[in-house]
C-alpha cells in the first residue's frame, strides 16, 4: 500500500536517503522566539524554534500539559503570523492555530512552548499523529517555497524564506529576540546538503496478513 511518510531527503540528490546515509554534526545556528498572538486579542505566545521558515507549515502550538504557565491557555487559539492568502504582515487574514498540550514538550527549552509542524519534523509528525492535527507541507522537492504559503515567499530558497520570514517578524515587532544555539544539523554524507524532513509518497509492505 502506498501512503504519505515523513522521510530523509537529501534537496541535492532529489531523493530520499537512510538514516545511515546521515550525518549530524555539531554547528553554531541561532534561536528564534517569535511572539504569536492569542486569536482573542489577549496577550500572545512566545514560541522558540530553530527553523523559523517552517512556521508557515505550522498546524498547532504546544505546551507542556504540567506546565503551570500556560495551563489556563490549552484549548484557546492563537494567530500564525504571516500566513494570510494576501499581505503576509496583514493580521487580519492570518491562520488560526490550537494550543495544545503533550508531554514531548520540554519546559526547559527556550520558553516551553514550541510550534508544531508534522509535515517538516519527525518529532512534530509524531505529536501531529496523536493529536490529529493536519500537515501541511511548504517545501518543493528541491527544498523551495511551494503554493500552500503566501506568494511573497514562493519559490525562495528555504534559507532566503527564512531570512525573509524573520525580517517580516521584526517589521511587525513579533520577534522577540534572536539567540546563538548550538543544534545538531543533518547532511547527506554525499553531498553535504542540510537533509529535509519530506512528507513523500512511499510504497509499504504489509508483514502480517489482514485480520
Amino acid at each position: 500500500y502506498r501512503g504519505k511518510r515523513l522521510v530523509n531527503w537529501d534537496p541535492k540528490l532529489l531523493t530520499a536517503v537512510s538514516d545511515l546515509e546521515v550525518v549530524s554534526e555539531e554547528e553554531d545556528g541561532s534561536l528564534w522566539e517569535i511572539r504569536y498572538p492569542l486569536a482573542d486579542g489577549s496577550g500572545h505566545l512566545t514560541v522558540a524554534t530553530t527553523r523559523p521558515e517552517t512556521m508557515l507549515g505550522d498546524t498547532a502550538v504546544m505546551v507542556h500539559p504540567e506546565d503551570e504557565r500556560y495551563a489556563a491557555l490549552v484549548g484557546k487559539t492563537v494567530k500564525l503570523p504571516l500566513t494570510g492568502d494576501g499581505d503576509p504582515l496583514d493580521p487580519a487574514g492570518w491562520r488560526e492555530l490550537p494550543i495544545i498540550a503533550d508531554a514531548y514538550v520540554d519546559r526547559e527549552f527556550g520558553t516551553g512552548v514550541v510550534k508544531v509542524t508534522p509535515a517538516h519534523d519527525f518529532n512534530d509528525y509524531a505529536v501531529g499523529q496523536r493529536h490529529g492535527l493536519p500537515l501541511i507541507d511548504i517545501l518543493t522537492l528541491d527544498a523551495k517555497v511551494n503554493d500552500k504559503a503566501p506568494a511573497k515567499y514562493r519559490g525562495l530558497d528555504r534559507f532566503d524564506a527564512r531570512r525573509q520570514v524573520v525580517a517580516d517578524l521584526e517589521a511587525l515587532g513579533l520577534l522577540a529576540s534572536v539567540k546563538p544555539h548550538k543544534l545538531m544539523v543533518p547532511r547527506g554524507d554525499r553531498t553535504s546538503a542540510v537533509i529535509e524532513p519530506m512528507l513523500t509518497d512511499q510504497w509499504f509492505v504489509a508483514m502480517s496478513k489482514p485480520g
